[in-house]
């Protein structure tokens, strides 16, 4: 008995051990990270520059759900762009939906001039819904041809919850880049993907900070309150599994990328 009430203790020092030496590498490795995601030569402009970065999502709320330790990481770095690709109609509140992300856009003080949100018979919300990659990459490098912009995030091929609307932005987007790589007449562009993770890892919160310990591709926000605050702001969505999902979710604090690379173009063989 008396063991078990010493090891227990020591049991959970070692794990607070475990937590802030992983915040330590892991903070440290960020700062590496997002220098060099914001430090890549601009399309035209000198190196002082912001970059103008692109966010690709499928819904209002994928913003605040997923993406905002980036999102809190990079805006003063790099000019932020939001593309979202439905109001996210399905259960007929695109309206409503849409002035939610507007509201979340300014208190997350973005550019509102930054923020386009479609509302295209191509792109509807739903389960059943697959948006052809043409399609999205389609808009995509209109987008960014309009905007000189230089990197793209997106979802990764699963989407990080699997919905459909997701994998299809992520194909979409994956399509535009290798447009982007074979036609001569586009701008060349830089994409990442967010990473899916195991059911289980997904709602270990910080937590999940001691698995990525050796990753170089993370972001870190330690700002639970402004997630809360964005998750709040779409009220038509806060039901009470949201709420629990802006506690326990490890995208309340954490970003890890992947480089999203497409084969280079073939070279046609002279005969």
């Amino acid at each position: 008995m008396l063991a078990w009430m010493w090891g227990t203790p020591g049991a959970i020092v070692a794990a607070l051990l475990a937590i802030l030496v992983s915040m330590a590498l892991v903070t440290v490795k960020s700062v590496d990270y997002i220098h060099q995601l914001t430090s890549h030569s601009a399309h035209g402009r000198s190196e002082a520059a912001k970059k103008e970065f692109l966010l690709v999502i499928a819904h209002p709320d994928d913003e605040s759900m997923f993406f905002l330790p980036l999102l809190l990481n990079l805006q003063d770095k790099a000019n932020f762009h939001l593309l979202c690709f439905s109001t996210g109609d399905f259960d007929g509140l695109g309206a409503v939906r849409k002035q939610e992300l507007i509201a979340v856009w300014k208190y997350l003080k973005m550019n509102p001039f930054k923020l386009t949100i479609l509302d295209d018979a191509l792109f509807r919300d739903g389960m059943q819904a697959i948006w052809k990659p043409q399609d999205v990459a389609s808009v995509v490098l209109q987008y960014a041809e309009d905007n000189v912009i230089d990197t793209i995030f997106t979802f990764d091929d699963y989407g990080i919850s699997g919905h459909p609307n997701h994998i299809s932005v992520h194909h979409g987007v994956k399509y535009a880049l290798e447009q982007a790589q074979t036609k001569k007449s586009l701008r060349l562009l830089h994409g990442y993907t967010l990473d899916s993770t195991p059911l289980w890892r997904k709602y270990l919160g910080l937590l999940d900070i001691v698995f990525i310990s050796l990753s170089n591709s993370a972001v870190v926000a330690i700002a639970p309150w402004v997630n809360y605050q964005a998750m709040a702001l779409h009220h038509s969505q806060f039901v009470w599994f949201r709420r629990l999902f802006v506690i326990f979710s490890r995208y309340t604090f954490i970003n890890t990328l992947t480089r999203l690379d497409v084969p280079p173009p073939k070279e046609k063989k002279v005969q």
